[in-house]
C-alpha cells in the first residue's frame, strides 16, 4: 500500500514564504448570514494582520459558482459588493483584477478546462469513475484507502493535529463522494482543492461545520500529489440550545432592525475571539492586533441582548459620518428612500447626528418631525399648550421663557414638544424648534396643533 509522504507543517510565525488566503464565496444569500460572515471576518483579519506585520500576505476573493441553476454573475457581484462596500473588506485579488494579478479567473464556472486535466489524472489513478446510472463522476474512498492509506492527518492551527480516519466513511455507508455533476460541472470537493493549488493558497480558514468534508478534500489533494495547506477551523455561532441559527440571522435582517453595521461586526468578532466584552469600533482596529491564537475553540451562543448593548455603545463611538451612513443604510434596507432625500438637508443631518439614536429610533424621529401623530394629553397639559400657542401666535422668533408665561420650565418644554412633534417626551426640542422655524414650517405646525388639540384631550 502506497502511503502519502510525511508532511511538515509550520505556523505563520515560522513561515517567511508568501502567505495566500482565500475567501471562497458561493453567490447565494446564505453568505450574508452572521455565522458564515464571522468565519470570513477571522479569515480576512488573519490575512491582513499578517500583512500588517510586514509579511507577504494575500487574500483572494474566489467565486464558487459551479451550480448553473443557483449561481449568477449578478448575484456574485452583489455578494462581492456586500463584503467590500458594506463590511469594508479590501481583497488583493478580485473578480475584476484576477487576470492581472494571478493570470487566471477566480470564477469557478470559468475554470472547467483547468479542472478537467486534474480529473483525468484521478481517472488514471482509478480513484474516480463515471457512474453511468446517475451521470455523476464519483470518488472511490475504498480505492483510495487501498492505494494510499486508511487515515490522513491535517494540521489545524487552532486545534493541532487532527487525524482523519477514512474507514469511518465506509462504516457509515459513505463509499463514494461526488466530484462532477451529471451536467459536467465540477463540484466543490474537486474545484476547491484545485483552485487552492493553482492559486497557491497556503491557509484555509473556515467554520467548524466544514470539518466533516475535510477528509474528502484531503483524499483528492493526496491523490493529485498537491501541497498541503494549513487549516484553521473557527467556532460557530449557535442558538441558545446549541442548534444552528435560523430565522432572522442575515446581516440585512439586523440592519432593518436598527443595528448599525459596526456593532454587528464588533459583536461577531468578540463573540468568538479574545475578550468577549471587547468592542471594536472599526475593522481596522480588530486587524491591527489580530492573533489567531485568541480565536475561541468552542462554539458560542448568539446573544441578542449583548448585541443590543454593543449597538448602543458603538453608536456613541463611531465618527459622525460613519454613524450617518448607518442611518442611510437602514432607510435603504427598509425601502424608505424618500427620507434619505430629506437627509440631504445639512441641518436635519446635524440634528440626527447630535441625537445619536439607533437608526430605527432616528427614523421614527424623522417621521415625527415631518408628520406628528399627536398623543393624548390631559386638561392640565392642554392649558399649558394653549398658553404656548397664544405666545407663539405673537412671535415665532424664539422659545418663550417660562417666567414670561408663568409656567414651570418642565411644563413649558413638555408643552412645546407636544406642539412641535405631538409628544411630551422628545430629545433636543430646542433644535427642532430652530429647524422648523428656519425652514418656515413653524406656522403650519402651530395651525396643525390647534386642529389636533380638541380631539386629543383625554377624558378624566
Amino acid at each position: 500500500m502506497e502511503k502519502p509522504p510525511t508532511e511538515k507543517f509550520t505556523t505563520p510565525e515560522d513561515d517567511n514564504k508568501k502567505l495566500v488566503f482565500r475567501v471562497g464565496m458561493s453567490p447565494t444569500e446564505s453568505n450574508k448570514k452572521i455565522g458564515p460572515i464571522r468565519s470570513h471576518l477571522y479569515n480576512y483579519a488573519f490575512a491582513k494582520g499578517e500583512a500588517a506585520k510586514g509579511k507577504d500576505s494575500t487574500v483572494i476573493f474566489r467565486v464558487d459558482d459551479t451550480d448553473k441553476e443557483k449561481h449568477t454573475k449578478e448575484k456574485a457581484k452583489e455578494i462581492y459588493l456586500f463584503f467590500t462596500e458594506t463590511l469594508g473588506f479590501e481583497f488583493d485579488v478580485t473578480p475584476d483584477n484576477s487576470q492581472e494579478k494571478i493570470g487566471q479567473s477566480v470564477f469557478q464556472s470559468e475554470r472547467q478546462d483547468v479542472y478537467s486535466k486534474y480529473l483525468d489524472e484521478l481517472f488514471d489513478k482509478q480513484v474516480a469513475f463515471l457512474d453511468k446510472e446517475s451521470g455523476l463522476v464519483l470518488f472511490d474512498i475504498k480505492k483510495f484507502i487501498e492505494q494510499y492509506s486508511d487515515s490522513l492527518e491535517i494540521e489545524d492551527l487552532l486545534r493541532g493535529k487532527i487525524k482523519l480516519k477514512l474507514e469511518e466513511n465506509l462504516r457509515r455507508g459513505q463509499l463514494f463522494f461526488p466530484l462532477v455533476r451529471s451536467d459536467k460541472s465540477v463540484l466543490y470537493h474537486l474545484s476547491s482543492v484545485i483552485d487552492d493549488a493553482t492559486f497557491g493558497v497556503t491557509h484555509v480558514v473556515r467554520g467548524q461545520d466544514k470539518l466533516p468534508v475535510t477528509d474528502f478534500q484531503e483524499m483528492v489533494r493526496v491523490s493529485l500529489g498537491l501541497e498541503p495547506k494549513k487549516y484553521l477551523h473557527t467556532p460557530m455561532l449557535l442558538g441558545q440550545g446549541g442548534e444552528l441559527l435560523k430565522g432572522v440571522v442575515k446581516f440585512d435582517d439586523f440592519i432593518r432592525k436598527g443595528i448599525v453595521p459596526h456593532a454587528l461586526i464588533s459583536y461577531m468578532i468578540s463573540s468568538g475571539y479574545g475578550n468577549p466584552e471587547a468592542i471594536y469600533s472599526s475593522l481596522d482596529e480588530f486587524i491591527k492586533d489580530f492573533d489567531y491564537k485568541k480565536i475561541h475553540k468552542n462554539n458560542g451562543q448568539f446573544d441578542s441582548n449583548k448585541l443590543d448593548d454593543i449597538n448602543k455603545k458603538i453608536i456613541r463611538k463611531v465618527s459622525p459620518e460613519v454613524y450617518f451612513s448607518s442611518i442611510l443604510l437602514y432607510l435603504s434596507k427598509n425601502g424608505e428612500d424618500q427620507f434619505s432625500e430629506f437627509l440631504k438637508d445639512q441641518e436635519l443631518k446635524s440634528i440626527l447626528i447630535s441625537l445619536r439614536r439607533n437608526p430605527e429610533e432616528s427614523y421614527e424621529m424623522l417621521k415625527t418631525i415631518f408628520n406628528p401623530q399627536y398623543e393624548k394629553i390631559d386638561t392640565e397639559m392642554s392649558d399649558v399648550v394653549k398658553i404656548l400657542l397664544e405666545a407663539l401666535d405673537k412671535s415665532t422668533d424664539s422659545i418663550p421663557t417660562p417666567e414670561s408665561l408663568g409656567l414651570e420650565k418642565k411644563e413649558l418644554f413638555n408643552g412645546l414638544r407636544w406642539i412641535l412633534v405631538g409628544r411630551s417626551i422628545f430629545p433636543n426640542i430646542d433644535q427642532i424648534f430652530n429647524y422648523l422655524s428656519h425652514k418656515g414650517f413653524l406656522r403650519s405646525r402651530i395651525k396643525l396643533t390647534k386642529q389636533s388639540l380638541s380631539r386629543n384631550i383625554s377624558n378624566p
